[in-house]
């Protein structure tokens, strides 16, 4: 368990010419550094699907967070969104890189639109509400922080089940 590394080797010697199976394990690569790697198994899922589609753009994303180019980035989350706005990753993802971009407004706004738009999926997901509490961090202090926190609380106790880890809230 845990070793990245043997997993992503496991999901490139399959030897798969399913676009998914690639993109894993390019996704795996990134995550342990390995962007020459990651590239050349894009490249070939490029070689697989369209230039606009949404596993294509996810992985242009990826690829350029991590070689920072967040511009970059933003444009092909953005893109992802625009198509699929239920794709909670791409709006997760499109928030972090306005927050990179100096923007910690606009992630506030994109991630609490996610919320507002797909409260059920959004509301709970940890990772989109750990995100929006520390861009609320970025903004507020004192009692509009607290405040913030606690309305966004009740809210997302509406859809989250007794399973949602309230530490993504930072409460403390």
């Amino acid at each position: 368990m845990g070793d990245s590394g043997a997993a992503a080797q496991i999901l490139e010697g399959l030897d798969s010419d399913d676009p998914l199976v690639l993109s894993a394990a390019a996704r795996m690569h990134l995550q342990l550094g390995g962007i020459p790697a990651a590239e050349r198994l894009f490249v070939r899922v490029e070689g697989m699907v369209d230039k606009d589609d949404k596993l294509t753009l996810m992985n242009r994303a990826l690829y350029a967070v991590a070689a920072g180019k967040w511009e970059t980035a933003r444009e092909m989350f953005a893109k992802v969104q625009a198509a699929h706005p239920e794709h909670l990753a791409a709006g997760n993802n499109l928030a972090l890189c306005d927050l990179y971009l100096g923007q910690p407004q606009s992630m506030l706004n994109g991630l609490q639109g996610l919320m507002s738009e797909a409260p059920a999926a959004a509301g709970t997901s940890e990772e989109l509400v750990f995100n929006y509490c520390t861009g609320l961090d970025l903004h507020y202090d004192g009692a509009r922080l607290r405040d913030a926190k606690a309305k966004k609380l009740v809210e997302v106790a509406t859809w989250a089940g007794d399973g949602f880890d309230t530490a993504s809230f930072k409460l403390t």
